[in-house]
């Protein structure tokens, strides 16, 4: 289920990254771990972090850059925008306009072949992925995390360095899982909602919210 569908000895088409920040060193580093060229980044503005240049990724221009590519149907991109909702949103413009998305999986990340990783999800080096979980659209799933089996990360949520995620677990669209915090098994974690780093949730979380400490507790609204 995490196959490229590309057959032995094909090409990978080049992919340009959307984003050129933080987050987006570490997807190209991974993209290119997996065998992808990336023919370079674009942003909202044609602004980007000065650490790009050091990858030897050249900054292409804005958006505009995929207004061909888009229109013929030939858009190979990874979104690699590190806040949930910005890439969500980026993510839906570009597919209702034809883009194609890519996956990024490092080889040095545990996946089963009994695991689903979709289209746009980052899966980082170190992290674990086991048998029949499910990685949703756009999702990451950082360094050293695990999501055990028959978990669900929903689209756009996000498993952050050193996190845990038991058996059977739901993480909800959107939601944020704080370094190095734990979720028990079968729980669910609302969409949108915030897990603080190092909490340990053991009840379900509902949505929009955040939880913080030992067991995690909901924060009062400001």
């Amino acid at each position: 289920m995490v196959g490229s569908g590309v057959q032995a000895g094909q090409r990978l088409p080049d992919v340009i990254v959307v984003g050129a920040g933080g987050h987006a060193l570490v997807a190209i580093d991974v993209l290119r771990a997996a065998g992808r060229h990336v023919a370079g980044c674009v942003t909202s503005d044609g602004s980007a972090a000065a650490n790009i240049g050091r990858l030897g990724i050249r900054l292409l221009g804005t958006e505009a850059v995929l207004d061909g590519p888009l229109a013929a149907g030939t858009a190979h991109v990874f979104v690699a925008i590190g806040d949930n909702r910005t890439r969500r949103d980026v993510t839906g413009r570009l597919l209702g306009r034809g883009a194609q998305l890519v996956r990024a999986m490092s080889p040095r990340a545990v996946v089963s072949d009994h695991a689903r990783v979709e289209d746009g999800a980052l899966v980082m080096p170190g992290a674990v992925v086991n048998a029949l979980a499910t990685i949703g659209v756009g999702a990451i799933v950082n360094t050293g995390a695990s999501v055990d089996h028959e978990c669900t990360v929903g689209d756009f949520a996000h498993v952050g360095p050193g996190a845990a995620v038991a058996g059977s677990a739901v993480i909800g669209e959107g939601a944020l899982i704080g370094m190095g915090s734990a979720i028990a098994p079968g729980l669910e974690i609302g969409a949108w909602s915030t897990v603080g780093a190092g909490a340990t949730v053991v009840t379900d979380v509902p949505d929009g919210v955040v939880v913080v400490g030992t067991p995690a507790r909901e924060q009062p609204s400001r």
